[in-house]
């Protein structure tokens, strides 16, 4: 399994919108936690839809990932994945202050050599993702931040790139040209 986690969280959904136009269906997972309520995950969702190619789903805990297809983590609940590839949902207390969040989805992830992890964190405030990433470099991922300069509110890629020394410095331009290179 090719599996990229993305988590984002103010100035997120531009970005992302901007990561994904145009991106066909690519032989990868792509997981993605934004902070959002509820409320807001199925315009969210249909949003990126209709500027991918790939199936964008708002996962059911027990879920199977599969390639081809954009989870996105239902806002007031933590995505965790069991066995890196089942997904599983939780409403339990909120970590760094959020429900969805990034580290809980990516301090799930164990090292199996059967797959190739990616984590991306993109503009968002406080430091959700910092502690997630420097786990997913611990077990072999390649690690991105969204450069800072680009970023609506920079404190979630700095943060990150305090907590570990990250593989790549990207703007969003890049991580969609990065996508693009997946395609097979």
């Amino acid at each position: 399994m090719n599996l990229f986690i993305i988590g984002s969280s103010t100035g997120g959904p531009r970005i992302l919108f901007d990561i994904f136009t145009g991106i066909p269906v690519l032989p990868v997972a792509i997981v993605i936690v934004q902070h959002m309520p509820e409320s807001t995950t199925s315009r969210f969702a249909r949003r990126l839809s209709q500027l991918t190619s790939m199936e964008v789903i708002i996962p059911k805990s027990g879920e199977m990932l599969k390639h081809g297809s954009l989870y996105i983590a239902p806002g007031d609940n933590h995505l965790t994945l069991k066995n890196n590839d089942i997904l599983l949902l939780n409403s339990s207390e909120k970590v760094n202050f959020v429900r969805p969040s990034i580290d809980v989805t990516m301090l799930s992830l164990s090292p199996d050599t059967r797959h190739s992890y990616t984590g991306i964190i993109l503009s968002g405030m406080g430091s959700d993702g910092a502690y997630g990433l420097a786990h997913m470099k611990k077990i072999g991922a390649t690690t991105i931040i969204q450069d800072p300069d680009t970023c609506t509110i920079r404190s979630m890629p700095e943060a990150a790139l305090r907590a570990t020394e990250v593989d790549k410095i990207l703007t969003p331009a890049e991580i969609h040209s990065l996508l693009l290179s997946k395609k097979q």
